[in-house]
């Protein structure tokens, strides 16, 4: 009876997939930090990885953000999407700025 009326919902974003896409970013920008720390001639070498991987989350992010805004169905509440992303955001940002 409902299932004619759900081919009409948009579909679910795949926002799992999104969460551990951006949880990625910060493990390899974490890598890149511990590799900074350490020191020596690769220094910026890893400066740049960090900040390539920071340019890659705000990518997640930003197809995250958009996810939320079309998706008639979320996993969990919207603003606690939009809460989670920019903790991760913001976690990568301060590695950055280390």
């Amino acid at each position: 009876m409902l299932s004619w009326f759900q081919a009409l919902l948009p579909k679910e974003d795949n926002f799992f997939r999104l969460f551990d896409a951006h949880a990625a970013t910060l493990v390899k920008g974490a890598q890149a930090l511990r590799g900074m720390m350490d020191g020596g001639e690769a220094t910026p070498d890893w400066c740049q990885k960090i900040v390539d991987h920071e340019h890659e989350a705000d990518d997640v992010a930003r197809e995250v953000l958009f996810a939320v805004r079309r998706s008639f169905i979320t996993p969990f509440d919207r603003s606690d999407i939009r809460g989670l992303t920019n903790s991760l955001d913001d976690t990568i940002d301060q590695m950055q700025k280390t």
